[in-house]
């Protein structure tokens, strides 16, 4: 059976906002982490730059 365009565009959008939703999440739970390990990113600290959740979320979102 053929899936239609709607039915494609439906479910490439729910995909998009849960990629969308999941790298927001992994981003805040790595600058939280990387906060109470150093500086935090606010006041000029660059230690999410070393967190691998927050370049999980990252990569998530692109």
């Amino acid at each position: 059976m053929a899936v239609s365009d709607n039915t494609r565009g439906l479910i490439l959008a729910i995909l998009s906002s849960l990629f969308i939703g999941a790298s927001f999440i992994l981003k805040k739970k790595g600058l939280k982490r990387a906060a109470s390990a150093g500086t935090r990113a606010g006041v000029g600290g660059y230690t999410y730059l070393l967190e691998p959740l927050w370049w999980a979320g990252m990569m998530t979102s692109e």
